[in-house]
């Protein structure tokens, strides 16, 4: 049932859609709008995003210059559209750049989102960061999003969440059964929201990068294009330390 469940969610991985949008303006460049500073749709500055910390999980290099963060919605569909790009973009960037997932599940996705994250945070109580991505990622595959979970015809059994916790390496079951119904875990999901909101996030998927240099961050919203972020990231980490500019809508 478990190699079933991991198989199912590859599959879909592997079946989603290339990622297709316009170019996201970088700082100093417009997008139509005639105030490059105020306008839309483009990258801003986003000086309240926390750096990395002890409580985040990290995929790839711990001391990398740049942190990609995302918050997510276990399930928000265009979360799910979003998928690994994360992932792929710290395995191509020769050490560089890191990713830090942080939780955000909106309330009107009902009690699936909130399953889902408490699970996640669970999992990497067991299994650590590589066990968090592995659940999230198959989570993200498997939901039919929109706070409807995980369907029935992709298996699992009466409790699927438990089945992919399991196969992302959170191996003991009752551990993860009382993981999911403590109130420490609840609060825990309630911070990561609470530091997003406070961090300008308005949504989800939202996206920062932060030059871990310098301080400076970027954020933007949505599911951005693989190619947007890489564009951001070559820009911020071309910027020395002494140029961070204080906080303005870029």
């Amino acid at each position: 049932m478990i190699r079933s469940l991991l198989a199912a969610a590859a599959a879909l991985l592997l079946a989603s859609p290339a990622l297709a949008a316009p170019t996201m303006p970088l700082p100093g460049q417009s997008n139509g709008a005639e105030d490059t500073v105020r306008a839309e749709g483009g990258w801003r500055s986003a000086d309240l995003v926390a750096p990395a910390g002890k409580s985040d999980r990290i995929y790839g290099p711990a001391g990398a210059d740049l942190t990609l963060i995302v918050w997510l919605d276990p399930e928000c569909p265009y979360c799910k559209l979003f998928g690994n790009t994360g992932e792929r973009l710290v395995d191509s960037a020769n050490g560089r750049l890191n990713l830090v997932v942080r939780l955000l599940p909106l309330p009107f996705h009902g009690e699936p989102a909130m399953a889902a994250s408490v699970a996640a945070l669970c999992v990497a109580d067991q299994a650590g960061a590589e066990g968090f991505y592995r659940f999230l990622d198959a989570y993200l595959a498997m939901t039919a999003t929109n706070g409807r979970g995980i369907p029935a015809r992709m298996g699992g059994g009466a409790d699927p969440i438990l089945g992919l916790a399991v196969a992302s390496g959170a191996s003991d079951t009752e551990a993860m059964r009382a993981c999911r119904r403590s109130a420490d875990t609840l609060r825990r999901v309630s911070a990561e929201t609470a530091a997003g909101e406070a961090a300008g996030v308005g949504g989800t998927p939202s996206v920062a990068i932060r030059n871990n240099r310098s301080g400076e961050s970027l954020m933007a919203d949505g599911a951005i294009p693989e190619e947007d972020i890489r564009a951001a990231v070559n820009w911020l980490a071309a910027r020395p330390a002494s140029s961070a500019a204080p906080a303005k809508q870029l």
